[in-house]
């Protein structure tokens, strides 16, 4: 316990436990770019996407852990997509998902599934976004 409370006191005076990143995705239109910035010990974030075409998206993204034992668990279907199902026995799991608006005022919803949830998005994982004016996105990280 006094480990985890002077990591986080260092994490608070030196901001040395913010990630940062960007995740390259596809769209139709072309490769889309997306920022990232997380704290260690945070369940969300900040997302900032830029389309093809330089329409600027950003937003909150929020974490959500669940668990299943001895059975499946499905994960969404919001996105007019197939959903993510797991099978098997005693596995934890976690979806992100974001909510954004552009400067434009088209707004997208985006879903992760993380590998590594522990390590937030810097952990990896494959996630899908769709506009409000149906782009779909796709992003392996």
């Amino acid at each position: 316990m006094k480990k985890i409370a002077f990591v986080s006191l260092i994490c608070i005076l030196t901001s040395a436990c913010t990630s940062t990143g960007t995740i390259l995705g596809m769209s139709e239109h072309g490769s889309v770019k997306m920022d990232y910035t997380q704290g260690a010990f945070d369940n969300d974030g900040n997302l900032n996407i830029v389309m093809p075409d330089g329409e600027l998206f950003f937003g909150k993204f929020v974490q959500a852990s669940s668990s299943e034992f001895g059975s499946s668990l499905l994960l969404g279907d919001s996105l007019n997509d197939d959903a993510w199902v797991l099978n098997g026995s005693d596995r934890v799991s976690s979806q992100t998902q974001a909510q954004l608006i552009s400067s434009r005022g088209n707004t997208m919803e985006c879903q992760f599934q993380l590998s590594k949830p522990d390590s937030g998005i810097n952990g990896g994982g494959i996630g899908k976004c769709l506009t409000s004016n149906n782009q779909k996105i796709t992003a392996t990280f």
